[in-house]
C-alpha cells in the first residue's frame, strides 16, 4: 500500500524546494557580481570616457601594514593610470615599524605621521589635510576596484543631493563560504548609514560639518554614518550594494563568524571606543 504525502509534508517539501531554488539563485548572483566588479577592463574605459571626473583623496589610517599596503596602493595607481583618474594618496601612519611609511612613499603617497594611535585620528588628520573633491577613506587591506570609483564619480556627477556613497565587499581570496556572508550581509542587511571603513566616499564640501571622531580608537566608521544620518539626513547617503571593492577577511577571522552574524543581524550592537575606555 502506497502511503500519499499529507499537506504539511507537501507544504514541507514545497518549502524546502522554493529555499533550494532561492539559494541557487543567491549563489548565481553572488557569483555575477563578482565577475562584474572584477571587469576592470571594461570599468576602466568606462571611466575614461567620463568629461568631467572630480579629483579624488584616498586617506587611508594605518599601523604596521607592510603585507597588505602594497595591494591597495598598486590598484589604486591602476586606476589613476589606466583609468585616468586625478587622484591623491594620503597615508596617515602611527608608528609602524615594519616599513609601512617607506612602503607607502615608494608607491606614490604621501605620509603623515600621526602621533595617536587608533583610526579616528589618523582618518581625521588626513580628511583634513585632503585637497580631492571627493574623499575616500579606505583600509590597508582592501583592492581598490574601478567599479566602486566610476560608481561615486557618476553619482556625484548626477545627484547634487548625495554626498555620502558606500558600497559592498568581495573577500579575497575567493572562498565560497565568506563571500556568501559577504553577499548576504550586502544586499538584506547592510543598511545605507551602516558605513564600512573599507570604503567611505564624501563631497569635501561636507567636511565643515562632519568629519572622523578623532576621539575614537575604534568603530570610527560606523560612528561617521550614524551621525552623517543625523546631521544631514538619510536622504543624503547612498548605498550600492551590488558594486564592491575587494577586502581580506581578516576583521571576520578576529571576530569569527558568529559575532560577524550577530553584528550583522544588529543581535550585537557595534559601539564607538573612545580613548578613555582603552
Amino acid at each position: 500500500m502506497m502511503l500519499k504525502p499529507s499537506t504539511d509534508d507537501t507544504m514541507r517539501y514545497g518549502n524546502l524546494l522554493i529555499a533550494s531554488l532561492r539559494s541557487l539563485a543567491s549563489l548565481h548572483d553572488m557569483i555575477a557580481r563578482i565577475n562584474y566588479n572584477l571587469n576592470f577592463k571594461t570599468h576602466c574605459e568606462e571611466l575614461r570616457q567620463l568629461r568631467f571626473k572630480p579629483s579624488t583623496s584616498f586617506i587611508v589610517p594605518t599601523r604596521n601594514e607592510a603585507f597588505y599596503l602594497p595591494r591597495l596602493l598598486a590598484s589604486i595607481n591602476y586606476i589613476t593610470n589606466m583609468c585616468r583618474v586625478p587622484v591623491e594618496v594620503i597615508v596617515a601612519d602611527y608608528k609602524s615599524v615594519d616599513g609601512t611609511p617607506e612602503i607607502a612613499r615608494k608607491y606614490g603617497a604621501k605620509v603623515i605621521e600621526v602621533d595617536r594611535p587608533g583610526v579616528g585620528y589618523a582618518s581625521y588628520i588626513s580628511t583634513l589635510k585632503a585637497k580631492g573633491d571627493i574623499i575616500i577613506r579606505t583600509d590597508a587591506d582592501v583592492f581598490m576596484t574601478p567599479s566602486a570609483i566610476l560608481e561615486v564619480v557618476k553619482l556625484f556627477n548626477s545627484n547634487a543631493k548625495k554626498l555620502i556613497v558606500t558600497v559592498g565587499h568581495i573577500y579575497y581570496p575567493l572562498e565560497l563560504f565568506t563571500n556568501i556572508m559577504a553577499y548576504l550581509y550586502d544586499r538584506y542587511l547592510r543598511k545605507p548609514y551602516n558605513t564600512t571603513g573599507y570604503f567611505i566616499a564624501f563631497k569635501r564640501e561636507i567636511v565643515e560639518k562632519l568629519n572622523f571622531n578623532p576621539r575614537l580608537r575604534a568603530n570610527d566608521d560606523w560612528d561617521f554614518g550614524a551621525r552623517a544620518s543625523r546631521l544631514l539626513g538619510l536622504n543624503s547617503l547612498h548605498y550600492n550594494w551590488w558594486i564592491a571593492v575587494l577586502v581580506s577577511p581578516r576583521l571576520l577571522k578576529k571576530k569569527g563568524y558568529v559575532r560577524y552574524i550577530m553584528e550583522g543581524l544588529s543581535i550585537i550592537r557595534t559601539t564607538p571606543t573612545p580613548y578613555s575606555q582603552l
